[in-house]
């Protein structure tokens, strides 16, 4: 009697520490559980991401991820563009035209209903093992936070050209961006190659620029249509994206959805022109329609017609479009040399 009164003690006792350890990894804000971390095929690691008030801070995931949802289309991008597609069970329809090597491809992905952010409800019935979105969709208002995932045994990643803080380059925000998906997925060679083939493009359009000299201002500008437009500044990774072109951009504080009164502010040599290319807008008919604004049509750059023209998805995507902004914008200062 009294050894099966020890031994059911025992077990109670470890019973209740496998209760409190199990608690801990999903009260911690940062773990999914630990029993299903023990599967086999499956490891834990730590990344450096961000918590839902955009603080890095290492994080825990189960490793390689299987199901994918993502809330963020450039995401949904570069696991493309590295051969994971499959792990995709859900994501959001693209801000705009796709480019050809993605288009087929992400028009056979799987769309949720919403057009931006899905439900709870959504998400939890995709069973994914990692959400990917908007650092500001892990609010109460929106997903709600990382925490509220981890507890559910789903790991979150914030994808870092998002979290608008300090001065975002290519550097710290892409490129860990594109390695973490590899590590992550399980495809770490195939991401470093990707990497490497961005930053050799990315130094043939600065060992170029360098030879020429000064560098031209420029103003990054976007319309809203009934006067109204944003000026990007350094806390976007635009600025990093002009700079590395050749460009100065003199917008130090972003300026979002002002009047013209601002923009004549600047006389900058050039002007960045982000548009939206939602319904196929081409290059040409975004420049004629900011030359279409009477109130700015006396700026130099207007007058000269050192526009260039890059696409909001470029510019906003957080991926390796961003390096095809940089060789547009790099051109068009080439062209009016």
């Amino acid at each position: 009697m009294m050894y099966r009164l020890f031994c059911l003690g025992f077990i109670c006792f470890w019973g209740l520490l496998g209760f409190g350890i199990l608690a801990f990894s999903y009260t911690n804000g940062e773990s999914i559980s630990l029993a299903n971390s023990l599967d086999e095929g499956y490891q834990q690691i730590r990344l450096k991401n961000y918590t839902s008030e955009g603080k890095e801070k290492n994080l825990s995931y189960r490793v390689p991820i299987k199901r994918v949802l993502s809330t963020y289309p450039g995401a949904t991008e570069v696991l493309i563009q590295l051969g994971l597609a499959q792990h995709i069970v859900g994501t959001v329809a693209s801000y705009g035209s796709e480019p050809l090597v993605y288009r087929q491809r992400y028009a056979a992905l799987p769309l949720i209903s919403a057009p931006y952010v899905p439900t709870r409800e959504e998400v939890l019935a995709l069973h994914p093992d990692l959400v990917i979105g908007w650092s500001h969709h892990f609010n109460p208002d929106a997903l709600g936070s990382i925490t509220y995932w981890n507890h559910r045994g789903i790991n979150t990643y914030i994808v870092p050209a998002t979290v608008r803080r300090g001065h975002p380059s290519l550097e710290n925000t892409v490129y860990p961006f594109i390695a973490d998906m590899g590590v992550l997925f399980g495809a770490k060679e195939r991401a470093e190659t990707y990497i490497s083939q961005l930053k050799r493009r990315v130094q043939q359009v600065t060992d170029k620029q360098d030879k020429l000299g000064k560098k031209p201002s420029v103003i990054i500008l976007q319309s809203y249509g009934q006067g109204k437009y944003s000026l990007y500044g350094p806390t976007y990774i635009i600025d990093d994206v002009v700079s590395k072109a050749g460009g100065k951009n003199l917008v130090r504080k972003q300026m979002s959805s002002v009047g013209p009164e601002h923009v004549l502010a600047f006389d900058p040599d050039y002007i960045i022109y982000v548009y939206l290319d939602k319904e196929g807008t081409t290059k040409l008919e975004a420049i004629k329609a900011l030359e279409a604004d009477r109130a700015l049509s006396h700026m130099t750059a207007i007058q000269k017609k050192r526009i260039i023209p890059v696409s909001f998805s470029d510019v906003n995507n957080g991926n390796g479009r961003l390096v095809d902004a940089l060789e547009d914008i790099a051109a068009g200062f080439q062209e009016n040399r």
